[in-house]
């Protein structure tokens, strides 16, 4: 079973790259949060994958992290949620932040997802909060609600909403009062 392909990165296209590996090309799969964090091209690069069988052929799911493979393993084993919406899911904003999510019952949070409606998100939740009890930072979803109040904001500024989201997951979780978050994300936007 594939584990992890490590190869020369030659060519990106969201949402997949291609990894030059033992003289094949493989088309791998990324999030968009993996996809912006790619080193250049023509770098040497290692993601952990996930393979996924379909009627029609073979696709690579692939991951800069382990802990990012594992959660999408998770996503993906709930049968409402397939890869493409688990690629979505973890596209959407940082591991720890949906973790916290799903451990608080915060519907909410999820269905903001593109693809993932109420039905999924308490699917989500059922199948997932006892298996990520351990894994689960408290703290956290008060600075995912800081942080929309904070998006609100800038974005009735007149930012654009992907600056924003951009701006804000450079801030690290350890400065949680809004007025610090808000001056470090107007910080980044410029």
């Amino acid at each position: 079973m594939l584990y992890s392909i490590f190869g020369k990165f030659i060519f990106k296209k969201p949402p997949f790259l291609v990894v030059e590996a033992g003289g094949l090309g493989f088309k791998i799969f990324v999030s968009s949060k993996t996809f912006h964090r790619l080193p250049k091209i023509g770098s040497k690069i290692k993601l952990f994958c996930y393979p996924h069988l379909r009627q029609d052929g073979l696709e690579l799911y692939g991951f800069l992290s382990e802990k990012e493979l594992e959660i999408f393993e998770l996503l993906n084993s709930i049968p409402s949620v397939g890869p493409k919406i688990a690629l979505k899911i973890l596209s959407a904003g940082r591991i720890d932040g949906l973790l916290a999510a799903i451990d608080k019952n915060r519907i909410d949070i999820l269905t903001k997802i593109s693809g993932v409606g109420k039905k999924t998100a308490h699917r989500i939740i059922l199948e997932l909060r006892d298996k990520i009890k351990n894994q689960v930072d408290e703290n956290i979803i008060d600075l995912m609600d800081i942080d929309a109040d904070i998006e609100k904001t800038l974005k009735n500024l007149g930012y654009k909403q992907s600056e924003i989201k951009d701006a804000l997951k450079d801030i690290p979780s350890k400065i949680s009062k809004i007025d610090e978050r808000l001056r470090m994300a107007l910080k980044n936007l410029s």
